[in-house]
């Protein structure tokens, strides 16, 4: 069977962009880095309906939304089939949630992080799978508690994608992709491992990680190493956050020189990787998505402010920083409306 070339191209760019995606999906961006002045802006309570949307009030402008923008929303699920790898339970909390921008008249597209203990309002559903009210937890509990109620990985999905939507005010979620974390490991032994110094002391989390020594990391070890904090002697944030940009930078350099090279290996590696993940996207609009991805500029990675707290359960709970908010929904999803008066 002959393979259109452009499809091959195509399926190695959607490789390079997805691992592009789970390297900033692990990256853990400091609570609270910076703040805006001031408190949240005036938005009106009851917006006018005119042709170009419902809009939004905001330091004396009226404000529409725009419909050039696409969004993705992609989700790192704990879920693994994986001996020896530690999940939270049988239904997948979502470990990591970016929210993908394409803004397709500048021709640039941004990846947005959001703490997976973000608080928000959550579709609930009673003991028969159906819709009943709301409630308000950690963000990563949309995806699991629906698929614990409701048996469906689609409904589980659209239920993150909701709470993400009312997040960001109402903005609409496009589309979606799930990648558990056995894509993750997938992808680092696909190449060939990712040799790295072991600077900190894992003897109590993976015994293969020997402070001192340089290791290939492999599997789970290379999990164990990007995802580990407690029980590692320095278990602060910015030395996990340290590891995983050096890991990340070798993971995306020898991925990027393997589909460069070899269309072949990505077209492989990509069949491969699709048993991990879930999409509603045809495979015929991911790839479009990916060339996208490719022509278009990317922006710095952002990420949500606000502040972290411990909870009365000693559960983390992330604040988000709602003048903050307002300012990048309104600076990424809106643009300036005729005065509706």
């Amino acid at each position: 069977m002959r393979v259109d070339r452009k499809v091959i191209r195509a399926a190695a760019v959607l490789l390079t962009v997805l691992t592009l995606l789970l390297a900033g999906a692990l990256l853990r961006f400091l609570w609270g880095e910076g703040s805006f002045p001031g408190g949240a802006q005036a938005w009106t309570s009851e917006p006018p309906e005119t042709d170009e949307g419902e809009l939004l009030y905001y330091n004396d402008t009226w404000y529409a939304p725009r419909k050039d923008v696409e969004t993705v929303l992609v989700l790192g699920l704990d879920r693994s089939e994986q001996e020896g790898v530690w999940t939270t339970g049988e239904y997948a909390q979502s470990d990591f949630v970016l929210l993908l921008e394409i803004d397709r008249t500048a021709e640039r597209w941004k990846v947005l992080h959001i703490n997976r203990d973000t608080m928000v309002e959550i579709q609930d559903f009673d003991q028969y799978g159906k819709p009943s009210g709301t409630y308000t937890a950690q963000l990563a509990l949309a995806y699991a508690h629906a698929q614990a109620y409701t048996r469906n990985d689609t409904t589980a999905a659209h239920t993150a994608m909701d709470a993400v939507s009312g997040l960001l005010y109402g903005v609409e979620i496009d589309h979606y992709m799930t990648v558990t974390m056995d894509g993750v490991m997938l992808l680092n032994d696909l190449a060939g491992g990712v040799e790295v110094e072991i600077k900190d002391d894992f003897s109590a989390v993976d015994p293969t990680l020997v402070q001192g020594e340089r290791v290939l990391l492999l599997g789970e070890h290379a999990l164990n190493y990007v995802r580990s904090r407690w029980y590692v002697s320095d278990n602060s944030n910015l030395a996990r956050m340290a590891r995983q940009r050096e890991y990340l930078e070798a993971l995306q350099k020898k991925l990027s020189g393997l589909t460069e090279g070899d269309e072949g290996f990505a077209m492989s590696a990509l069949l491969e990787l699709s048993q991990h993940m879930t999409s509603d996207c045809t495979v015929e609009r991911l790839a479009e998505l990916a060339e996208t991805l490719r022509t278009f500029e990317m922006e710095e990675y952002a990420a949500l402010e606000g502040e972290a707290v411990i909870n009365e359960q000693n559960y983390v709970e992330f604040r988000v920083d709602e003048a903050a908010l307002q300012r990048l929904v309104i600076e990424d999803f809106y643009a300036p409306a005729e005065n509706p008066e």
